[in-house]
């Protein structure tokens, strides 16, 4: 079988991601309310938001947007970004997230891969958009207003001109270990597929409302606090971003009873101490990066509120394994006895398993790479034909994860991650290329040698550090205010550790991972700081 072909008998309902958007219950019942930076609060009811989206559609067509064609947002947290997801998924073009905080560079790589037709954006990052407009010939323009409404007859039209839902609907990028970025493609099919996973595994009431703190650029914010909602009849309210010492009044005052998060904000809101958690909160989803035994501990302790670990890629959709609902010292159990807090276990739709270097699939506490096949996996890399092949071998896709699992009391395997494979560093939830790093440590007149690690922090997940091995006198004060110059804060080597092997493989290749693991030791005594931009 092919990598995302289907892995029991479930297939979608609906021809199309129209038949799918409009063929939901349409009534005054709140869909997605906005709290915006500026204190101002907006809300769309379920009809309200299928007019905007399908208004939002129509703009599309009249600007000759087609089937297969790229439109991208670079809107924030804003109800435009979702908005413009949906109307693109109504017309058949894909979807390409742009992250306001990246680099220049980085964007105008997105949009020239991608072949980008329009860039849609806020108003708010103006000065972005002009250093875009000045580098780039990308036609780029203002989102529909919020109050628009189309008539029946151009309803009719868009779900007349439907594409399948094998169309490309979302493409994501993510880093590489050669520090590249690549376009993950997803079709509707996928979202769609995963959505439905996800409802039959979290089984929440239609009641449920959830507060989006995480960025809606990322499949996370995306598809789990937005699409979910309108798939299963939830609600949303969207922050503009997340704030830990509004986090429990926002909750309390839009009575929002589920949360997806990363395990730096439990962090932050452990550290920010103990509060009134209101009693119709239920519950946390938290993925996207390591989460550590004693940090969800702490946080079902202090807070009494479960944490439910979920696993995923942007490969993946956005969710491939979740923790079942369950008493809470099973739960624990799972978390904390086994040396690595467990991911939980497979969605329906979704195969996963732990595979040998040579494909062959590993018992229970066996270690090996985390695989997983299903109608949640992407079609491809964009324009990246041999490292889709490379990715999807033997009808799996690779993850670079490595992990292992065990048998609950019924036999249902339950996953763990125990590293990864590959060499990215997984920094509050965002994948870093060490690669980029490394060059600008080696470009230092004292450096002989640089390579960037990660290492285990409690408020991140992982930190960076830098191993150099100098050729004449450096401290390490020089080499960390040489990367402020010429790295952001999520990049910039928080230490520095000197000495004087440079650790190269016989084919040339910096063993990264050897060495992570040689200096874990020395490196945890910085396990528990958080650092502060003044110190990097």
């Amino acid at each position: 079988m092919r990598t995302s072909d289907p892995v029991d008998s479930f297939v979608l309902p609906w021809r199309s991601f129209v038949e799918f958007f409009a063929g939901v219950r349409l009534d005054d019942r709140d869909h997605l309310t906005e709290l915006a930076s500026d204190g101002s609060r907006t809300t769309w009811s379920r009809a309200e938001w299928h007019d905007y989206v399908m208004a939002v559609a129509t703009d599309l067509r009249n600007r000759g947007i087609e089937t297969g064609d790229c439109v991208a947002s670079l809107c924030g947290n804003r109800a435009e970004a979702i908005a413009l997801a949906f109307g693109c998924w109504v017309v058949g073009a894909c979807y390409v997230p742009l992250n306001v905080a990246e680099s220049v560079d980085r964007i105008l790589f997105i949009v020239g891969d991608a072949d980008v037709r329009v860039l849609i954006h806020d108003p708010t990052y103006i000065d972005l958009v002009e250093q875009i407009r000045s580098q780039s010939a990308v036609v780029i323009d203002l989102p529909v207003a919020r109050t628009s409404r189309v008539s029946d007859a151009d309803c009719a039209e868009l779900a007349a001109r439907a594409p399948s839902l094998q169309t490309a609907a979302l493409r994501v990028y993510t880093l590489g270990t050669t520090g590249t970025p690549k376009g993950v493609i997803l079709t509707a099919q996928n979202l769609l597929t995963d959505c439905d996973a996800m409802y039959r595994v979290l089984e929440w009431a239609e009641e449920t409302r959830i507060l989006t703190v995480l960025p809606v650029h990322h499949v996370n914010g995306l598809v789990i606090s937005n699409l979910l909602p309108w798939f299963a009849g939830y609600s949303t309210v969207l922050c503009d971003r997340f704030r830990s010492d509004r986090f429990w009044s926002d909750i309390e005052s839009e009575q929002a009873t589920v949360c997806s998060m990363v395990p730096t904000l439990l962090e932050f809101l452990l550290e920010a101490g103990t509060a009134d958690v209101p009693e119709h909160f239920q519950e946390v989803l938290c993925g996207a990066g390591p989460l550590m035994p004693e940090t969800v501990a702490a946080f079902e302790y202090t807070f009494k509120v479960p944490v439910r670990h979920l696993y995923g890629l942007s490969e993946t959709t956005a969710v491939a394994t979740l923790m079942g609902r369950m008493a809470t010292d099973k739960r624990l159990a799972w978390y904390c006895d086994h040396g690595y807090p467990s991911i939980g276990a497979a969605l329906p739709h979704v195969e996963v398993a732990v595979a040998d270097a040579s494909g062959g699939l590993l018992g229970p506490a066996e270690r090996g790479e985390l695989v997983i096949r299903g109608a949640t996996v992407m079609r491809e890399y964009a324009g990246r034909a041999a490292e889709t092949a490379v990715a999807m071998q033997g009808g799996w896709f690779h993850s670079g994860d490595q992990g292992f699992w065990l048998p609950d009391d019924n036999g249902v395997p339950y996953y763990f991650v125990t590293g990864r494979i590959k060499e990215l560093i997984i920094r509050g939830g965002v994948n870093l290329s060490p690669f980029q790093i490394d060059e600008v440590l080696s470009s230092h007149p004292s450096v002989r040698f640089g390579l960037a690690i990660g290492f285990e922090n409690r408020y991140y997940g992982e930190e960076v550090a830098a191993y150099v091995v100098a050729d004449r006198p450096v401290n390490e004060r020089e080499i960390l205010d040489y990367c402020s110059e010429r790295l952001d804060f999520a990049h910039r080597p928080k230490v520095v550790v000197f000495g004087q092997e440079v650790p190269f493989t016989a084919t040339g290749k910096a063993k990264r991972l050897a060495l992570m693991e040689s200096l874990s030791d020395e490196l945890s005594r910085y396990r528990d700081h958080q650092f502060k931009r003044s110190e990097a």
